[in-house]
């Protein structure tokens, strides 16, 4: 996914080894968005 988002055009993209689980597992900020 990280690779395809550069590939387009995005410069700030970076691969999460875990993914999003293992950032709230660690405690990291996360934003929640309503809809």
């Amino acid at each position: 996914m990280a690779r395809e988002l550069k590939e387009r055009g995005f410069e700030d993209v970076y691969a999460l080894r875990g993914g999003f689980k293992a950032w709230q597992r660690a405690g990291l900020p996360v934003e929640a968005v309503k809809k």
